[in-house]
């Protein structure tokens, strides 16, 4: 039980941290202490934590009375919640510890993705270098599954960007979707890239439809396609092997 805490709490602490970059990085910027977005002001200590800030009842800038925007104390809340599930279905592990990096990356991706329409390379880079290194420490991913694996979804993504470009212009997958898909291969690994490529089409296809038949978006409206892409991942890493046994018995 002990665990489990810890983990949830130093899932908010890492949620504060990719709050911060979600909102400095998109900017070129290097990260920076948490500040109002509005008048510079950095926030003090009590602040950092959006979550804090509101279960303080001070969830906005002493200075010009800007809000701190609900964004933060939910990433730090989902963020706190997923490293205490990884603790409870992984323990002290290789995995746990690798799980909980990737968990970081994929809700700076959604930030920046949902946010800006951007899928940054100073995300995606360092990403696939520590999927590669995470081959050699979680199990059911060899260095080579790993390779294959985003090799796979680097080329069936850029195959999807280019048709895409074709055929509905600008506004389709972009560079960072193709480079987000290739670190998604490298950390499932071959064959379960597959599996996560099917979930992602199946997601997005079912969402994307949900979204045009409650007139939330249009047929000319840009849906980002990251969180598709960061859900059909999350699913496959989690549950990927017990769907498959499914599926095939």
């Amino acid at each position: 039980m002990l665990g489990v805490i810890a983990a949830f709490f130093v899932g908010i602490v890492v949620g504060g941290v990719v709050n911060q970059l979600g909102s400095d990085l998109p900017g070129r910027g290097r990260p920076t202490l948490p500040h109002c977005p509005y008048c510079g002001r950095e926030r003090p200590w009590w602040q950092w934590l959006g979550l804090l800030a509101y279960l303080l009842g001070q969830p906005e800038c002493a200075a010009c009375g800007a809000p701190i925007k609900m964004r933060r104390p939910l990433v730090e809340i989902g963020l706190g919640l997923t490293y205490g599930y990884l603790w409870v279905t992984f323990g002290p592990s290789g995995e746990l510890v690798f799980y909980g990096l990737y968990s970081a990356i994929f809700a700076l991706v959604l930030i920046t993705d949902l946010e800006r329409r951007l899928i940054l390379n100073a995300v995606t880079y360092p990403a696939i270098l520590l999927g590669l290194i995470g081959s050699f420490f979680v199990p059911r991913v060899t260095w080579w599954s790993a390779l294959i694996g985003g090799g796979i979804g680097l080329v069936f993504f850029f195959l999807a960007a280019v048709i895409g470009r074709a055929a509905f212009g600008a506004g389709a997958l972009g560079g960072g979707d193709v480079k987000l898909a290739a670190f998604i291969g490298i950390i499932t690994g071959f064959p379960m890239v597959i599996e996560a490529i099917v979930l992602t089409i199946l997601i997005g296809a079912v969402v994307s439809l949900v979204l045009l038949i409650t007139g939330v978006r249009g047929l000319q409206d840009h849906i980002p396609y990251g969180p598709f892409l960061v859900a059909g991942a999350v699913v496959t890493l989690l549950w990927g092997y017990p769907i498959a046994a499914w599926l095939l018995s």
